[in-house]
């Protein structure tokens, strides 16, 4: 078995634009804005630190808004190479580690959970296709698969949950080979 990583996109249900409760939705969706917000300013402010001393930083020497989870990570993230090549953020997308958050299924509905600049909140997914379905189904019964971080994102004015997990798939043996050509003088094999 080989082990594959792989990344869930996955819309909040009912955040992005509904119309039946659109003022609980404006808070969520101000609630992910303001997480945001302090994530970015928590990770330039670690940018304007010395590499050195940022190896040295915890979550007690850091004064910021975010939970500890959060800003845990951010750390972990920016003590990384991360840290190293960049030299100011635009938007530091909030990620939590495998331990931080939690998928769960209500009938038919998935959510997760993860910590927000006002603690744990709960939200619901919108899984499209059986593809998602079945990635979740596996991560709920631990069958097979790792959870890895999960990233809050915004994109286009959508929210959503970027999940990675990590899972093993059978190893296929292949007795073909097919040539790519790409309009060089040496084909490659794949």
């Amino acid at each position: 078995m080989k082990r594959v990583t792989t990344t869930l996109k996955l819309k909040f249900l009912d955040l992005n634009g509904a119309p039946h409760r659109p003022e609980g939705d404006a808070v969520k969706a101000e609630m992910f804005n303001q997480t945001v917000c302090a994530t970015t300013e928590l990770a330039n402010q670690l940018l304007r630190i010395s590499p050195k001393e940022r190896k040295a930083l915890t979550t007690a020497k850091v004064v910021t808004p975010l939970k500890s989870a959060l800003s845990n990570q951010v750390i972990r993230i920016l003590k990384g190479k991360a840290g190293q090549r960049v030299k100011h953020f635009k938007v530091f997308w909030p990620e939590v580690n495998n331990q931080n958050w939690k998928l769960h299924r209500v009938g038919s509905t998935y959510s997760v959970s993860f910590p927000t600049i006002q603690g744990d909140k709960r939200v619901p997914l919108e899984v499209g296709s059986s593809y998602y379905a079945e990635r979740l189904e596996r991560i709920l019964a631990e069958q097979d698969c790792e959870r890895g971080t999960l990233k809050l994102m915004q994109i286009r004015g959508v929210w959503y949950a970027v999940l990675s997990i990590t899972w093993d798939v059978p190893e296929v043996k292949s007795t073909e080979r097919l040539g790519v050509d790409r309009g060089q003088n040496r084909l490659a094999v794949a």
